[in-house]
């Protein structure tokens, strides 16, 4: 069991450095349009068929990280300046 726990704190640990290279990735894309397909493009798709297994939840964990992702590419966007 401590095992166990040692990778759980290990992965909410690692969650922002996660969270941030997707983040790099999508901005390496020419349009924020783009950058924000390409993160969603990731996301578990439950098929609406969520029963809350342990595998689901780490799925629906790691699509909030991609919505955080896409709202800061947001947060971006909304500060760009028209050309």
């Amino acid at each position: 069991m401590n095992d166990a726990q040692k990778w759980l704190d290990q992965i909410i640990t690692d969650m922002p450095y996660i969270e941030e290279g997707i983040y790099d990735d999508a901005r390496q894309l020419k349009t924020y349009g783009k950058a924000k397909k390409y993160v969603r493009s990731f996301k578990h798709d439950f098929g609406g068929d969520f029963g809350g297994t342990p595998e689901e939840q780490m799925y629906s964990a790691f699509n909030t990280m991609l919505e955080d992702v896409v709202n800061k590419l947001n947060q971006d966007s909304n500060n760009a300046e028209i050309k």
